[in-house]
């Protein structure tokens, strides 16, 4: 079940720059990886769920 949050436009700012900010950490901090087949790997950050969160946050900013 999910859950709803109102948030006043200052809010949503806030937490929009917050996880702006998580995110740039994030991608600054992925790592590489070597798989089976010698092949490097970037971390995918699609599988953080502040990553997810901010992709929500920016659809609704675009509105």
């Amino acid at each position: 079940m999910g859950r709803v949050l109102h948030l006043t436009n200052t809010q949503f700012d806030v937490l929009y720059d917050i996880l702006q900010d998580t995110v740039d950490y994030l991608e600054s901090d992925l790592i590489t990886t070597v798989d089976d087949n010698g092949n490097e790997v970037l971390e995918d950050i699609s599988e953080y769920e502040a990553y997810k969160i901010y992709q929500q946050l920016k659809s609704l900013k675009e509105v």
